[in-house]
C-alpha cells in the first residue's frame, strides 16, 4: 500500500488493508503457508523527515507439527514498527514489501502441534523442578572454615 506523505496529519492517519496470500511468497511447498490474507493495522506518523508506521498484522496459517507431522492450522499474529526515512522530493512510501519482510523473519521456526506443546511444557517444569532440588542438594564448600585469625576468632564468625 502506498501511503502518500500528503495525507498524513499531524496525528497520524490509521490505515487498515489486506495483502493477498500470493503477494507473501510461501508455497505449499514451504513448511508453513498462510491459507488468508495477511490483515494489517497500521498508525503512521510523519516525525521530522521519518515516516513511523506501527504495525498489527494477522493472519491463519497451515503447517505441520515438526515432531508427527500432523497437518494443523493456526492462528498467526505480530506487531512491528517500521520506519522510512523521507526528503523533501519524497511523494509517497511503499509499506508492502517491508511488511512482508517482516511477516517473513516473525514466523515460528519449528511448529508443534497442541500435545507435543504439552510435552515440552512437562519437560521444562520437570528440568527446572530438578534443577532447584539439584541446589538445594548441593553443600557449599568453605575452604576457610578452620583459619584462624590474628585475634584468635575463626574467619568467617564475628
Amino acid at each position: 500500500m502506498k501511503i502518500f506523505l500528503r495525507d498524513v496529519k499531524a496525528e497520524g492517519i490509521d490505515v487498515h488493508y489486506a495483502i493477498p496470500v500470493e503477494e507473501i511468497g510461501l508455497t505449499k511447498d514451504d513448511y508453513l503457508r498462510f491459507i488468508e490474507p495477511l490483515e494489517v493495522k497500521a498508525h503512521i506518523e510523519l516525525v521530522d523527515n521519518v515516516l513511523l508506521s506501527n504495525t498489527k498484522v494477522k493472519s491463519r496459517y497451515k503447517s505441520f507439527c515438526a515432531r508427527t507431522f500432523v497437518e494443523l492450522e493456526r492462528d498467526w499474529s505480530d506487531e512491528f514498527i517500521l520506519d522510512f526515512t523521507v526528503t523533501k522530493a519524497t511523494e509517497f512510501v511503499e509499506l508492502d514489501d517491508d511488511i512482508r519482510q517482516e511477516v517473513i523473519l516473525g514466523l515460528p521456526v519449528r511448529i508443534l502441534c497442541d500435545a507435543e506443546m504439552q510435552k515440552e511444557a512437562a519437560a521444562i517444569e520437570e528440568k527446572e523442578n530438578l534443577d532447584e532440588l539439584h541446589v538445594e542438594n548441593q553443600r557449599t564448600q568453605q575452604p576457610f572454615k578452620n583459619l584462624k585469625i590474628n585475634d584468635g576468632s575463626t574467619y568467617g564468625t564475628k
